[in-house]
């Protein structure tokens, strides 16, 4: 078995207690869940087992490459869910890359417990209460956010990539770098595919995004996948335009 534990120390990331740690564990090593099921997205099969809750939904948003698992969590616990690569995968440069897990906003630790040719199973805690995990890949349906993403729908002057950087380093605040986009977009200086903008009760910027800036500021990542970020804050009504 190969077991990966995925971690980011950035603030804001929910933590899993110790006992929902424990339990992970103890299940990631074969323990019986107590709901086990699956459901069928684009003719594949995703399979999955949960304790502390149920699942009550599944979706697949291609325009975002991320899995939706939609739960009603009674107590802490965790979810297993092991998805085929031809629907849903994470890569950088073919090889196989990390997921980024965000549960009811919270980018959140999980343990890769097994990853073939066919598939990856991935283990990830919640808490009682919680409603929502997202997990964020980079392919979908075997087409990479690149193909989603048409180029000529993109246009970034260069020197945005300036205030990329400073943002991933916290030389500006979050504010700074939401009203700057917003500002380039509204004005037309800075060119993305269209968007639905939505509405949102919390303004807080998952980390992941801000991962994203850093990286794309280190030319580590392409314009889509930058993009891919503000798509999300505006969707989510976190920025206007």
């Amino acid at each position: 078995m190969n077991m990966m534990w995925h971690t980011n120390s950035s603030l804001g990331i929910k933590i899993a207690s110790l006992g929902t740690l424990f339990l992970l564990f103890s299940i990631s090593l074969g323990s019986p869940l107590a709901e086990a099921a699956s459901f069928v997205l684009e003719n594949q099969d995703v399979d999955y087992e949960i304790e502390g809750g149920i699942v009550t939904d599944m979706v697949l948003d291609s325009d975002f490459i991320e899995l939706i698992v939609y739960i009603d969590s009674t107590n802490d616990g965790i979810l297993q869910i092991s998805f085929p690569r031809v629907l849903f995968d994470a890569k950088f440069n073919d090889v196989d890359d990390i997921f980024f897990v965000i549960v009811d906003g919270f980018q959140t630790e999980y343990v890769e417990i097994t990853s073939d040719v066919y598939s990856r199973t991935l283990i990830i805690p919640f808490f009682a209460g919680d409603t929502q995990i997202e997990i964020i890949g980079t392919t979908v349906l075997e087409k990479s956010l690149q193909e989603f993403i048409s180029e000529p729908e993109i246009e970034i002057p260069a020197w945005i990539k300036n205030n990329a950087g400073w943002w991933a380093d916290d030389l500006i605040g979050d504010s700074d770098f939401v009203s700057g986009v917003q500002y380039l977009i509204t004005e037309k200086i800075m060119t993305i595919p269209t968007t639905q903008s939505g509405t949102s009760s919390s303004e807080e910027i998952p980390a992941w995004i801000k991962n994203n800036a850093g990286w794309w500021a280190d030319d580590l990542i392409g314009d889509s996948d930058f993009v891919s970020g503000i798509q999300y804050l505006i969707t989510e009504g976190i920025m206007s335009v």
